[in-house]
Formats: C-alpha cells, sequence, structure tokens
C-alpha cells in the first residue's frame, strides 16, 4: 500500500514537471507579461497542490478543511516560493525577473545603485533562507501536529532544529546544484562530441524535465516529506516517461528557441576604441588608430562636468591631489584638465566624422547627474550626430528621451548592467545587454526591429554562443576575433545547452 502511494507521488511529480514545461512555453509563445504573472500564480498553485499531495497521508481531510490550516499552510507555501526564486524556481525565475515593469527612472535610479542594493538584498536574502530552513519542518507538523496550534508549531519546529542541521540543509542544497550542473555540463559534452539537431532536441527535453524534478525532489527532502525515489518501472510508467521527454523536448525547442533561426551575421562595435588593449581608451588617438578597420561602430564613453562640458571618460570620479576621487559631474573642466588630460567629446565626434567612423556614444549617469543633461546633450552635438549613422545608449532613460525628443532621428539606445524589467516597453530603438544572464526569453521579448547588442564578449565562446542566440552584435575589446570568428552551427549546440545554467540557476 506504502509502495502504491509512493508510485502515485512520483508520478504526480513527474507531471508537475511537465507543467512547469508548459508554464514556460506558454510564456515562450505569448511574450506577454499579464500570461507571465498568471503563470506565476499558477506556480504558486501548482506548488502549493504538490505539497498538499506529498502531505496526504500525513493529515486528515477534515482538517485540511479548516480556515486555520489552510491560512498557515499558504502562507508557508509563499514563503518557499519567494524562497526559491534566486535558484530558479523550476526554471521560470529567468522569465519572471525580465517581464515586470518599471518606469525609466527606477530602471536608471536601479541601475546606477546596484552595487548597495544587491548587497542590502542579498543579506536579506540570506536572513530568509536560514530563517526557512531553520524551520523547515513547519509544514510537516503542521500535518502532523494539526492540533496544535501557529506559535505552538513554530515552537515545535524551532525546538527540533539546529544550526548543524541548517548546514545539513544548506550542503544538500549544494550538491543538488552540483547535481544539475553536473547533469546540464554532461549533455553539453555530448553534444560537443555528436552536434546532432535531434541530441541537442533530446538533451533540452531532459534538462527541462529533470532539472524541475530534482529540485522538487530535493524540497521535499528538505520539508521532511516522505517521497521514494524510485519509480516501479512497468510497461505503462515506461511509456508515460518516455513520452513526457519527448513533450518536454518539444516545448523545449519552442522555449529555449533563438531570436532567429541562424546565427547573426555580427555587427562588431570596439569597446572604448581599443582593440587588444592597443591603446588609452576613450582616446582620439585609439580612435583613428582603430578606425582604420571599417568595423561598423566605435562605442565610447562621455562624461558631463559641472560646467557642462562633455568629456571622454568612463569611470565616473577623477583623483584630485588634496580632495581624493570626486565625481567629474561635481568637477569643472579647469579643475579636471589642471590634474588629468582628457579629450573633450566635440574634438572626438568631429574626427569621427571626418574618419567616417560611426559612434555609440555611452551617455554616462550618476545619481549627481543634471537633470537637463539629455538636452544640453542634444544642443551641443545633435547637428554632428547625424552627419553618420553615430547613435546614443545610456542607462539613463530619460536622457534617452530628451534626445529624442529634440533630435527623432538620433537612435538611442537603452544599456544593462543588470537584465531585469521589462525592456521591450521602453521606447529606444536598440539595447546594448549585459551577455552574462542574456536568456533566450529576454531576447524574444524583444521586437525584432530592434537590435540586441550584447556586451563586453572578449573569448570567442561567449562570441560563438551569443552568436547563436541571435544577438544582432557584440561590443568587444577583441574585434579582430570576432570578425575572424568562423564555427559550424551544429558542432556549437553545446554552448546553448550550457546556457541552461543561466535559466535554472
Amino acid at each position: 500500500m506504502v509502495e502504491r502511494q509512493f508510485q502515485k507521488l512520483n508520478f504526480y511529480l513527474l507531471g508537475f514537471a511537465i507543467v512547469m514545461a508548459l508554464l514556460k512555453f506558454w510564456m515562450m509563445v505569448t511574450v506577454d507579461s499579464k500570461i507571465v504573472v498568471i503563470c506565476a500564480f499558477l506556480s504558486l498553485l501548482l506548488l502549493g497542490s504538490t505539497i498538499n499531495v506529498g502531505i496526504g497521508n500525513l493529515v486528515p481531510n477534515h482538517v485540511k478543511k479548516k480556515i486555520c490550516f489552510r491560512i498557515d499552510f499558504w502562507l508557508a507555501v509563499l514563503t518557499l516560493w519567494f524562497t526559491m526564486l534566486p535558484f530558479g524556481l523550476f526554471g521560470l525565475s529567468a522569465f519572471f525577473k525580465t517581464s515586470f515593469p518599471l518606469t525609466g527612472y527606477q530602471f536608471t535610479w536601479i541601475t546606477i545603485n546596484r552595487y548597495w542594493l544587491l548587497g542590502c538584498l542579498i543579506t536579506a536574502y540570506v536572513v530568509l533562507l536560514m530563517v526557512v530552513l531553520y524551520l523547515r519542518r513547519f509544514i510537516y507538523y503542521l500535518a502532523t501536529s494539526y492540533n496544535k496550534s501557529f506559535l505552538q508549531i513554530l515552537t515545535l519546529s524551532r525546538h527540533t532544529a539546529s544550526l548543524k542541521d541548517v548546514g545539513r540543509s544548506l550542503l544538500l542544497i549544494a550538491i543538488r546544484i552540483g547535481w544539475v550542473m553536473c547533469l546540464i555540463l554532461f549533455l553539453s559534452f555530448i553534444n560537443y562530441l555528436v552536434g546532432q539537431q535531434f541530441v541537442f532536441v533530446l538533451s533540452l527535453g531532459i534538462i527541462n524535465l529533470c532539472v524541475p524534478l530534482i529540485e522538487i525532489k530535493l524540497l521535499f527532502r528538505l520539508l521532511a516529506i516522505p517521497v521514494n525515489s524510485h519509480i516501479k518501472l512497468t510497461g505503462i510508467s515506461v511509456f508515460g516517461l518516455f513520452g513526457a521527454l519527448i513533450f518536454v523536448s518539444v516545448l523545449g525547442v519552442t522555449y529555449s528557441s533563438h531570436r532567429i533561426l541562424k546565427p547573426a551575421q555580427q555587427e562588431i562595435i570596439v569597446h572604448r576604441g581599443v582593440i587588444d588593449n592597443d591603446g588609452a581608451p576613450n582616446t582620439i588617438s585609439a580612435l583613428k588608430k582603430n578606425s582604420r578597420y571599417r568595423f561598423s561602430y566605435v562605442e565610447m564613453d562621455i562624461q558631463e562636468t559641472k560646467d557642462h562640458h562633455f568629456i571622454c571618460a568612463h569611470n565616473d570620479t577623477l583623483f584630485i591631489p588634496g580632495k581624493g576621487q570626486r565625481e567629474i559631474n561635481l568637477l569643472k573642466l579647469k579643475t579636471i584638465q589642471r590634474y588629468h588630460h582628457v579629450d573633450l567629446f566635440r574634438e572626438y565626434l568631429h574626427i569621427a566624422n571626418n574618419l567616417e567612423q560611426p559612434l555609440i556614444v555611452e551617455l554616462k549617469v550618476t545619481n549627481h547627474s543634471d537633470k537637463e543633461m539629455g538636452k544640453r546633450f542634444a544642443e551641443q552635438f545633435g547637428q554632428q550626430m547625424l552627419k553618420q549613422s553615430n547613435m546614443v545608449h545610456s542607462v539613463g532613460y530619460n536622457y534617452l528621451r530628451q534626445i529624442k525628443a529634440r533630435y527623432p532621428k538620433i537612435r538611442v539606445g537603452l544599456v544593462t548592467m543588470l537584465n531585469f524589467s521589462n525592456l521591450a516597453k521602453y521606447k529606444v530603438d536598440f539595447y546594448t545587454l549585459q551577455h552574462i544572464t542574456l536568456t533566450p526569453f529576454l531576447l524574444r521579448s524583444i521586437p525584432s526591429k530592434r537590435p540586441v547588442y550584447a556586451w563586453t564578449d572578449d573569448q570567442s565562446l561567449t562570441m560563438k554562443r551569443l552568436s547563436m542566440m541571435g544577438v544582432d552584435g557584440q561590443v568587444t575589446d577583441q574585434a579582430i576575433t570576432l570578425k575572424d570568428l568562423t564555427f559550424n552551427q551544429k558542432q556549437n549546440y553545446w554552448l546553448l545547452i550550457l546556457n541552461s545554467i543561466v535559466t535554472y540557476l
């Protein structure tokens, strides 16, 4: 009888993994924020229902119907759901984090202040994780000690917990993360050796079926819910497993598909005007040296001084003797030139136009940037920017809108340091996205008429991965390497399998 119940639970868990694949498929096909919200709610309900099935034999049905039990149970499930978000939440987190709406101001503020914000969020999350692991048996005691109050169950959970137990739980989580990584690495290796599309499709299916199963069984173990990992194989069960694998594989191809069917011809964008450290970044001398290659664009950075001059510089601060590091926004040009050699953007732009070398100008933004900086940029350089296909990109969305309002023909783009929020909603002409956390869903959510560039890609394997994902261009310090890059698509499916780590971890 017990074995039969475990068998039933295992098939329920298999169904859980399949439904998770369906949710990802639905979000990938629709690319609709409302659908993402619905899927988030459904994933919460599904997680709670699955846990409810797991504790089904531990608590009588009449107890489950009590309001107090339901409230306590779903509060615990909601806490677990939030706790699992940074761990991928069965592959759903990658969809959620690039779907929630933010205003342009909010996006800019979060990006500028990302370091201390991330520090606060990580600290808060570590505290939450420790509390959840310390009280991990709460749902088990809620089921087995249903005659006790909420506070009594909390006390019981606390009394049976220990720091040593938390350590074991963390070790168990680390081991399961290791399993997931080993599975993805193994399948990547198989695709590296074989390089056939059917192997690629099957590998996606295995990942999309097995990883959620690994995660949900880990959750059950942490919650002290008994589950037998072994499925007694019968003709029906073998057919069901095989059918589930094929079904999830087909779905996986869809929601892991890329912006285009074949690798895109890459626009090569020279990062800060320098190729393989052959000059000082953001300088006219580097521009003159590397414009001879005739690459699509030279990307460079500018900062506005206190007296509203634009200089070629990447870092927000400069060292001033006797005063230490000071923000460029708070320094006058004369003060900067007294201690540092800097090129003025006006001269840089004039020379770039004469050399017929298009620019992508990054307008750097800090918390002290003047609110009218975009307007002044447009007034000072608008006509010169239009002499060739020069563009502007920045994390400062409102500044981009100021430039666009004055000169609609200047193409403006959004830069991301962290890939988050619903980027497609912003009124820009292109995107320059941080490459490490780039996902198929994020690429698919952006209209194809808006080019997507990735930064900063200096390794050939990264260049191949991004080309296969379908980005339109790459900002790189190794422009020659990207120019000479050749590869066979089938032989590099393994890079797309490897990219699953971003989705699931």
